[in-house]
């Protein structure tokens, strides 16, 4: 799915620039995603910029809204907003 976006060209090399980390940026994709299972009260998460280089990823700042949940939610039901 990477490769069908947009701005993928860019990660193989912008105008003759280095080739950047795509597995690192896929890491940090699975991690969120892994976060985002983990942590049900995880409502949003915004991480502006992510920096993506030859040598990794970064995501400079990361904003995060918990939004609680029930003391006694069914954990067969899944809720998507």
């Amino acid at each position: 799915m990477l490769r069908q976006l947009k701005w993928s060209p860019l990660l193989d090399g912008f105008r003759g620039g280095p080739v950047t980390d795509r597995a690192a940026l896929l890491d940090l994709l699975h991690r969120v995603a892994q976060l985002a299972d983990a942590v049900p009260e995880l409502a949003e998460m915004d991480l502006n910029p992510v920096i993506v280089t030859s040598a990794g990823v970064v995501a400079v700042e990361a904003k995060v809204r918990l939004d609680p949940r029930p003391a006694d939610p069914d954990p067969y039901v899944l809720r998507l907003r």
